[in-house]
């Protein structure tokens, strides 16, 4: 369907007025928000297969002159990353390009990348949390959703990544959050790893006034005891604020070093405005913009989640 003069006969009545693009004179975009907890790569390849490996369980004792046990490294889980494509086109008529009195419509390709990006921070909010909790469609490679009691470890057992219970955001379910990371945390062989000290505190717009004081606080927020913040002192949290999330009440603890968590999103074609091209029947011009790209989480390790009580 192509813009003409009659879909928006404003911009060509001649009328003195004053017309605003409210995108671009009054509302500005959202700032890049999903980079700041995504591992961004780049592909080549029509999917990426991510493949993880288990490695040795303990050491176990060994008597004077006895054998020794043996083990192997054995595979892990495996995740395809199947990149999704988008595209989307706008065309006007010579007819309305000449009259367009404002100057509106030329701006169709910053409008269209406006767009563009927006799809992007809506698939990842939606794959790394609308779309992450217990019954949720996005999982990681074994087979469960991204924040999840119930992780499967190849060496055998479970672990988790959520609260046993579920709560809302507070100074002891926070404090909680970090001492089960470091319980739970655990290779597909079993082992813990070394503690993360270092997260993104990902919440809507609605924990952003609470967050705030749980991590900046001095003195136990919430409390008239004169005793420290904990919280404050013992790890570092950066307050990442996404008003994509739509549980009001959810909240997110990703390692900030993003080597250490698995949300990932591989860029096969980055966003690219297509070259202005003319009908040559009907002499309209038209304007697209295309990218494929692709979201998931590799694994669930360096990510905790809980979606409120």
């Amino acid at each position: 369907m192509a813009q003409v003069r009659g879909t928006f006969a404003e911009l060509y009545d001649r009328v003195e007025k004053t017309v605003k693009t409210i995108i671009f004179d009054s509302l500005q975009e959202l700032k890049p928000v999903y980079k700041a907890y995504t591992n961004m790569k780049s592909s080549s390849k029509k999917f990426e297969r991510v493949v993880s490996v288990t490695p040795f369980g303990d050491v176990p004792q060994k008597d004077e002159g006895q054998v020794y046990a043996l083990d192997l490294i054995r595979p892990g889980w495996t995740k395809d990353f199947t990149h999704v494509e988008f595209g989307l086109g706008f065309e006007v008529t010579e007819t309305a390009l000449e009259d367009d009195e404002f100057d509106v419509l030329i701006r169709s390709s910053e409008m269209l990348a406006w767009s563009a990006r927006y799809v992007q921070e809506k698939q990842a909010a939606d794959a790394f949390f609308n779309n992450a909790g217990p019954s949720g469609s996005a999982q990681t490679p074994d087979g469960v959703s991204i924040y999840n009691t119930a992780h499967v470890l190849k060496g055998g057992g479970t672990a988790r990544n959520m609260l046993a219970v579920d709560a809302d955001l507070s100074i002891d379910s926070l404090a909680t959050a970090l001492q089960d990371i470091q319980l739970q945390t655990k290779m597909e062989s079993g082992q813990l790893v070394a503690p993360i000290d270092s997260f993104n505190l990902v919440v809507p717009p609605g924990n952003e006034m609470l967050a705030e004081r749980l991590v900046s606080s001095s003195q136990l927020p919430g409390t008239a005891e004169n005793d420290i913040n904990p919280v404050k002192n013992r790890k570092r949290l950066n307050i990442v604020v996404n008003p994509l999330i739509t549980d009001s009440d959810s909240w997110y603890l990703n390692a900030a070093n993003k080597r250490m968590h698995g949300l990932t999103s591989y860029v096969r074609v980055p966003v690219k405005l297509a070259p202005r091209q003319q009908d040559p029947f009907t002499g309209n011009f038209i304007h697209k913009i295309r990218f494929r790209q692709s979201w998931g989480a590799w694994m669930w390790q360096g990510t905790f989640g809980s979606v409120g009580a």
